[in-house]
């Protein structure tokens, strides 16, 4: 065995920037000190950490997301998880028998997940696991402390007192060392849908629209031109202040639609968290006709990358999500120095018609409560549910699981 260790920290005894260079403006901006500020922000889980040190040394840190009972941000909390569609999984690709069997577990899902709070998952806002190794650290290090954080993620759990465990969202270098170990404890492995990634290549528009095929092109040129048609401009605001009055108003609108909680003073109290932590990195593309603002969207920069946060649009923008979710983005971004655009999860039919590589994201689940066996069988069918939608899109989600 290792020689690994690790401790739970809380929010006020962690590491900051100043304390560990690698939470410093990092490449991925979910593992910033400052998008790390802004989740502990949330009243929705508990914010912990995991430090692992080895030989006395810090290491390794990562983000654990402690729920009470049940009332956490779907995408962070477990058990919640399990068999709630809207994180992930898609029962239309379950065989009769699987769909049948699925059927029949739902009737017991309720019990058993009440049994498996309190739970942790180490995950960060941003449906990112989060790791930050320390720098200077070798690739054969990096894999050592990934290959051990199953073993540290249960003893961390049973530190915090905690039923139902989950490493989430793990990208394909990432879950190679991790699922040997994760199964060898009696983890459930998971298909947890993929990351949208847009890398861009060319060295301005003209180049990029040259490159595209000709359908592709063909689509673009038009799908702008009923954007211009329609009186949309698009207008581009950074830092702080791009968190206008009138990007409030069409996220509480967007969440209202859904029937998401909070109103609007949770997006109020996000944005402004947004703003007092990462505001600087904020930026803001919203279409607007006769001063008044009828989309945007909102992005993350962390050095050439941008990251998608959320959008809102009024029911009067018909047509306007791709012409400036992608096309207006994508022109901006080539004539900014950025390469690389993160979508995010779900959605992924649209986002591989528009040029985004698809990144399997991977998660392993412990449960100990009473009807354990109900959640890991419900999980299994819906990782194969998974699973199989993203080979349709001609993504290979197994190889790193071991399924």
């Amino acid at each position: 065995m290792s020689g690994l260790t690790a401790e739970v920290l809380d929010p006020a005894g962690r590491p900051t920037a100043a304390g560990m260079p690698a939470l410093d403006r990092p490449p991925v901006v979910w593992e910033d000190d400052r998008w790390w500020r802004f989740t502990e922000r949330t009243d929705l889980h508990e914010n912990h950490y995991l430090a692992v040190h080895d030989a006395g040394v810090l290491v390794a840190l990562a983000p654990l997301l402690l729920t009470r009972d049940g009332g956490g941000l779907l995408f962070y909390d477990a058990p919640k998880m399990v068999g709630a569609l809207g994180a992930f999984g898609d029962t239309e690709r379950l065989t009769d028998a699987e769909r049948t069997r699925w059927d029949e577990l739902a009737e017991a899902l309720p019990a058993a997940r009440r049994d498996q709070y309190p739970s942790v998952a180490l995950s960060v806002f941003g449906s990112h696991h989060g790791i930050v190794h320390a720098e200077g650290r070798t690739a054969a290090e990096r894999r050592e402390v990934l290959a051990e954080l199953p073993r540290l993620l249960d003893d961390a759990a049973r530190a915090l007192g905690c039923r139902s465990s989950a490493l989430l969202y793990l990208g394909d270098e990432e879950a190679g060392p991790i699922g040997p170990a994760a199964r060898a404890l009696g983890h459930t492995p998971a298909v947890l849908g993929a990351e949208s990634v847009l890398r861009l290549d060319a060295a301005d528009w003209d180049e990029y629209l040259a490159g595209l095929a000709s359908r592709k092109r063909r689509r673009t040129h038009r799908e702008l031109t009923e954007y211009e048609d329609a009186g949309f401009r698009t207008v581009i605001r950074t830092g702080a202040d791009a968190l206008t009055g009138p990007v409030v108003d069409l996220q509480v609108a967007l969440r209202a639609k859904y029937g998401l909680p909070g109103g609007r003073e949770r997006v109020q109290r996000d944005f402004d968290a947004i703003r007092d932590t990462v505001g600087d990195s904020a930026l803001v593309l919203s279409a607007e006709r006769d001063g008044e603002t009828l989309g945007f969207v909102l992005y993350l920069r962390s050095g050439d990358a941008l990251f998608g946060r959320t959008a809102g649009f009024d029911e009067r923008a018909k047509g306007v999500y791709f012409a400036l979710t992608y096309h207006e983005t994508v022109r901006w971004s080539l004539a900014n120095g950025v390469r690389s655009i993160w979508y995010g999860l779900a959605a992924y039919d649209a986002k591989k018609l528009r040029g985004c590589d698809l990144e399997p994201r991977h998660g392993w689940f412990r449960f100990t409560g009473e009807g354990h066996g109900v959640l890991e069988e419900t999980l299994r069918l819906q990782s194969a549910g998974e699973h199989r939608r993203l080979r349709g899109l001609g993504t290979d989600s197994t190889t790193s699981q071991g399924d």
